[in-house]
């Protein structure tokens, strides 16, 4: 005898984040004749971005630029700066892309390595390690039985959210800010953006928040000074999104891959603005929330049967996570005393997530990067490395979650409290969805034989139960009839035998 079943398709997204490869970039940077020589090398930096990421085939490349800047001192005690860039490519092949449906990448400083070779001379060494994201939608086949055939099953009703897109969009943005002190050289630069409205519109997503552009330069009139400018260019961007519904729930996260600060001179003696171009990327992830009855078990009165199941999971909507979290700190400088911090940089490395009895921890480092002045006018570099901990305010009734929560330093700044004591107050913005993972042996296939099932011929059989709240369902499924004779026989409410130890089992 067949059996009619019903297939729906349970879309899920998997992450393939395992491959990731290392380029190493080589540079000699030698000074232009009207930039002094180098007494002492403060900091150098490396700051990859990417330009484009595609998928062709197998094959995922990812195309950069890599601008490495020197910080360094004079004769004079002055700051003085020097970048160039160097552009990369790297891929990665594998042929499960082919079935990719959505793919970006990451780049991380593994190190950074400086050698002055001369007074005008500098040999850097920098390695960059270039993870690929890669997406797909893995289909999970949930069947139901369409027709009688006296099947008993036992389902578990899902609220789950199936994947409805998932697409990476690149996009720009440009601006001009304009300085109230010259600038000579730039120190430092970096940008984030901040989503504060998602709108979703037919096939179209409107996003809306800001860009923040911070900037550290060397004051044009005096060198041994910095100056900051912080930047606000409005967010209002438009994602065209195919197979987008508007009742779709999700997050859009956005990173800016790439920032140029261009210098505009006035008369070419002294910059007087800064041009801003930007590179955004728009991590768009977005689900339809769906009802499934997920067949666990099934057994037939009158036949035996045969049932094929695999293990699923299941994703339920519990939260979005958006919170600022501040972080305080302070820690002591050896030597002779800091007398003033010209440049603060900060960024987020190693995030985890803990979920324990109902709460969710999201851990971390801080990494906090200062260019400072002693008491002897030197100029010297302090990295700090600093853990945080940020605990969800809301208490989660789930058993297993999952949360990947994107971590952006918003600002930082610190503050000299003595001579020998440095003030870290940084805000941390803290995004992600979280979802409840609910897993199911689900059957996948039902089949029948001609064989008859292992039926009692007595009427009713009497069933001594040796233990408490023993389930009705393995009951019904050993004596090959169903849990409602069972409950409606004995006088019980619920699917266990609750207090009752002797049994009457009906016949189906």
């Amino acid at each position: 005898m067949d059996i009619s079943l019903k297939h729906e398709d349970y879309k899920v997204l998997k992450a393939n984040k395992e491959n990731s490869v290392e380029e190493c970039i080589e540079a000699e940077l030698s000074l232009p004749e009207y930039m002094p020589e180098i007494l002492r090398i403060i900091k150098t930096t490396a700051k990859p971005e990417i330009t484009s990421c595609k998928l062709v085939g197998e094959r995922v490349t990812v195309d950069g630029v890599c601008e490495i800047r020197i910080v360094y001192t004079a004769e004079d005690g002055c700051i003085y700066c020097f970048s160039q860039t160097r552009q990369f490519t790297r891929h990665c092949e594998n042929p499960s892309f082919t079935d990719a449906i959505d793919v970006n990448a990451d780049l991380d400083v593994s190190y950074v390595n400086c050698r002055a070779t001369g007074t005008k001379r500098v040999e850097i060494r920098t390695g960059i390690l270039i993870k690929f994201n890669v997406f797909f939608a893995e289909l999970q086949d949930v069947v139901s039985v369409e027709n009688d055939c006296k099947i008993e099953q036992k389902c578990l009703s899902v609220k789950g959210l199936c994947l409805g897109c998932k697409k990476t969009r690149a996009f720009s943005m440009s601006d001009t800010v304009t300085l109230s002190v010259p600038s000579a050289f730039i120190v430092s630069q970096d940008a984030k953006a901040i989503v504060s409205e998602i709108r979703k519109i037919n096939n179209k997503i409107m996003l809306k928040g800001e860009v923040i552009v911070t900037v550290c330069y060397v004051n044009s009139d005096d060198k041994a000074l910095t100056e900051h400018v912080s930047h606000s260019i409005p967010l209002n961007q438009i994602l065209e999104i195919e197979d987008l519904e508007e009742h779709f729930t999700g997050n859009v996260f956005v990173k800016v891959t790439s920032l140029d600060v261009l210098v505009k001179s006035e008369q070419n003696i002294f910059a007087t603005a800064f041009d801003l171009s930007l590179g955004l990327e728009a991590d768009v992830t977005m689900w339809d929330e769906k009802e499934y009855s997920v067949i666990c078990d099934a057994y037939c009165i009158d036949s035996a049967i045969t049932l094929e199941k695999k293990p699923y999971v299941f994703y339920e909507s519990l939260s979005l996570l958006k919170d600022v979290c501040i972080f305080d700190n302070s820690f002591t400088v050896a030597g002779e005393g800091i007398e003033s911090i010209l440049d603060t940089f900060a960024e987020v490395n190693n995030v985890k997530t803990v979920y324990s009895n109902g709460e969710l921890t999201v851990s971390g480092s801080l990494c906090v990067s200062l260019v400072v002045r002693d008491a002897t006018n030197s100029l010297s570099n302090i990295n700090k490395i600093f853990d945080f901990t940020y605990k969800y305010k809301e208490s989660l009734n789930a058993k297993n979650i999952s949360c990947e929560p994107r971590v952006n330093v918003l600002n930082v700044k610190c503050l000299v409290k003595n001579t020998n004591t440095i003030d870290v107050r940084a805000e941390l913005d803290i995004a992600g969805t979280i979802l409840g993972k609910i897993y199911a042996d689900a059957v996948v296939g039902l089949s029948l034989s001609e064989k008859a099932a292992n039926t009692s011929k007595m009427p009713v059989t009497i069933y001594f139960s040796e233990v408490e709240n023993e389930s009705l369902w393995e009951i019904a499924r050993k004596y090959n009839t169903t849990v409602s004779a069972i409950a409606e026989e004995n006088g019980l409410s619920g699917d266990t035998t609750e207090n009752v130890r002797i049994l009457f089992i009906p016949s189906a």
